[in-house]
């Protein structure tokens, strides 16, 4: 954790966060206070997401209906791979000793010069400023 202390406008969510909101873990206090925070994903993301959100739905004794639902109604705008291919060769590269598959978030970061929403250790890697779901919730206020 770095000692900055405001909130960004924008961030891009890995796919941990986006699953941890979905099933109920502590994201889905960030995305409550979306007024104030802007939250990007690569479309990429969304698929990754939506692969594995059943039989997660299923292990946790949700609806896996409801939660896949609620997927498509998520605050998050989700960005076509044209909207950071460009960043893809330094994106894998950045990350390429961890986990060079999820390079899709650390191009959008790096398109948008914006900071990574995660909990993933991997995305660390990066170089690219990253805010945990716990840092969010404190400066949003929402963690009382």
């Amino acid at each position: 954790m770095s000692s900055e202390t405001s909130l960004p406008p924008v961030v891009v969510a890995d796919a941990n966060v986006v699953l941890s909101a979905l099933i109920g873990g502590r994201a889905r206090l960030v995305f409550a206070a979306t007024t104030e925070l802007r939250v990007v994903g690569a479309e990429a993301v969304a698929r990754e997401v939506a692969e594995h959100l059943p039989s997660l739905a299923r292990r946790r004794g949700l609806n896996a209906q409801l939660v896949v639902a609620a997927l498509s109604v998520i605050p998050i705008e989700w960005l076509d791979e044209s909207d950071y291919a460009s960043h893809r060769e330094e994106a894998e590269r950045r990350i390429a000793a961890r986990d060079p598959e999820d390079w899709q978030t650390v191009a959008v970061a790096l398109a948008r010069s914006i900071p990574i929403w995660s909990q993933d250790k991997d995305v660390q890697e990066s170089g690219v400023r990253i805010y945990s779901t716990g840092e969010l919730i404190e400066l949003l206020g929402t963690g009382r």
